[in-house]
């Protein structure tokens, strides 16, 4: 049997789209408007319109189901919060109605050729940074733990939050140009490449890309 993409969608243009993808790509689609999800054992993706009801907790029951399940959420208008609320649930991408036939075909299209794609948390329009420098955010809930993220020379930067030496906060700390001073026991790193500069951590941090794409800031976690 063929595998099955999941339409929890009330728009029937989307609908209509997404089934031709998913037909160009030998799988089938099963409408489905209503909370009734984990699909079925073959379920391979999940498309979900945000604007409905129950859509967050659709998107938490498929991962839950199947930590492979292809997600793609959608919104009509780019709503910031319900955004990153999906993200967090387990949407492997989240986009505007416009953009979604594109990044249903990509996602599945990585699924179906065993690739995985980083998955893309939006950040903020990149206009909000511009009259910002140095620490400019910390978001608090990522598979790779707390992410600190700093406006520098025109570019975003995004490093892990946490001190490698003892845990601390570095969000807390000092930041001299790009250098950040950990406020707990000294360690200095670079927030532009996370190099370490000074002990006593011995490493240095985990950086991450962030991503412009039509005027938004998109950090990009590890696949």
């Amino acid at each position: 049997m063929a595998g099955v993409v999941i339409l929890r969608t009330a728009d029937a243009v989307v609908a209509r789209r997404a089934e031709v993808i998913a037909t160009a790509a030998g799988l089938t689609t099963v409408l489905d408007s209503a909370a009734s999800l984990p699909g079925p054992p073959d379920l391979v993706g999940l498309l979900v319109e945000l604007d409905l009801d129950d859509s967050l907790e659709a998107i938490r029951d498929a991962r839950s189901a199947d930590p492979d399940c292809t997600i793609v959420a959608f919104l009509a208008l780019p709503e910031p919060e319900l955004w990153r609320r999906a993200e967090a649930a387990g949407a492997d991408a989240v986009t505007t109605r416009g953009r979604v036939d594109r990044v249903l075909a990509e996602t599945l299209a990585d699924r179906l050729s065993g690739r995985r794609r980083a998955r893309r948390v939006r950040l903020a329009p990149l206009a909000e940074f511009a009259g910002r420098l140095g620490h400019v955010g910390r978001i608090e809930d990522t598979p790779a733990g707390p992410i600190a993220l700093y406006h520098l020379g025109g570019t975003l930067y995004a490093v892990a939050d946490t001190c490698p030496h003892a845990g601390a906060s570095l969000c807390e700390g000092e930041l001299e140009g790009a250098v950040v001073t950990c406020p707990w026991h000294g360690s200095q790193f670079r927030v532009t490449d996370g190099a370490r500069l000074r002990g006593p951590a011995d490493f240095g941090l985990t950086t991450f890309p962030v991503v412009i794409e039509a005027g938004d800031a998109f950090l990009e976690m590890p696949a």
